[in-house]
């Protein structure tokens, strides 16, 4: 082969742990264990990587509504996700879980170094936060209408129907998903990760990564918009 040997990583999006997966899913699966295979036929070092995604506020609800801990849940479905997959013969290099001592600490390694640049700050923030279940709401937590297109019953973070993003307290009659009563809104400290300083070191980065014309054009839309500051706390 006259193609000089490269060296690969590829990954799959993340399968959340919170149910099982279906054939819409597979398809992405298939296709990346589809050019692995390929390259490595071709003599590249190619190594398929992925994980269970098993943090996140579906997974909580879920093991909620089955009476068990999340982390029994992760393992339950883990477990059936791995069987899916070797039943239909994709082949991951390595198959984990994000729930892990190597993810942690990798993690708590990259929070550090963030820190130690000044990359990290606190600030006060107002959430909703439910009386009943005497629990702050995370946005996924809250439902109701968009305050930009007016579509009902959409989580706090973001439309589903116009794409707007927001907070859950610029949600329009807002609703607690655990018990269906009306949020109130307190305030509690925050870590924050400032994505905005970085915007035009990424938008560069995106340019000159030959992304597809669509893809480029929805990027776009975001450094349009001006990235903001990431909220990377989340109140137990």
């Amino acid at each position: 082969m006259s193609e000089k040997s490269r060296k690969i990583l590829v990954t799959s999006a993340l399968p959340y742990a919170n149910g099982s997966i279906h054939m819409g899913h597979l398809v992405e699966y298939l296709q990346t264990d589809i050019w692995v295979r390929f390259q490595k036929l071709r003599g590249h070092d190619c190594i398929y990587v992925c994980a269970s995604d098993a943090h996140g506020t579906p997974i909580m609800l879920k093991a909620r509504e089955l009476g068990i801990s999340p982390e029994q849940l992760t393992e339950q479905v883990s477990a059936e996700f791995k069987r899916d997959f070797a039943d239909f013969g994709v082949a991951f290099d390595n198959y984990h879980t994000t729930h892990s001592p190597e993810n942690e600490a990798l993690t708590v390694e990259m929070y550090e170094a963030l820190k130690d640049k000044g990359d990290i700050y606190t600030k006060p923030v107002e959430q909703a936060y439910d009386e009943t279940e005497g629990m702050f709401l995370p946005d996924r937590f809250v439902k109701g209408t968009c305050p930009t297109c007016k579509t009902e019953d959409q989580y706090g973070d973001a439309c589903e129907s116009c794409g707007a993003t927001y907070s859950p307290g610029d949600l329009i009659d807002p609703v607690s998903v655990l018990s269906g009563t009306t949020p109130v809104t307190r305030t509690s400290e925050h870590y924050f990760f400032r994505l905005s300083q970085y915007g035009d070191k990424l938008r560069q980065w995106m340019l000159d990564a030959n992304l597809g014309k669509n893809m480029l054009a929805k990027l776009e839309e975001w450094f349009e918009a001006g990235l903001q500051d990431w909220d990377i706390s989340r109140d137990a």
